[in-house]
């Protein structure tokens, strides 16, 4: 039996990011279980912090949003 459809379909984006940044978040998401970064680290990682970025433009009084 297969996996259940998401309820939201992931869309991919190609985006170019500073090395030094790669650098910096690579290391914050490093696993030493696994001795690397955890596939779709980087994936929850962005989708995160867009979260916060969105509900702080609400919070600010959703001018922005």
């Amino acid at each position: 039996m297969g996996r259940p459809r998401k309820t939201i379909r992931s869309v991919e984006k190609n985006i170019s990011i500073p090395e030094n940044l790669v650098i910096q978040v690579d290391l914050r998401l490093f696993s030493d279980l696994e001795g690397k970064v955890p596939h779709g680290g980087w994936s929850r990682y962005i989708q995160e912090l867009i979260r916060k970025d969105l509900e702080g433009r609400k919070i600010e009084g959703g001018r922005n949003a």
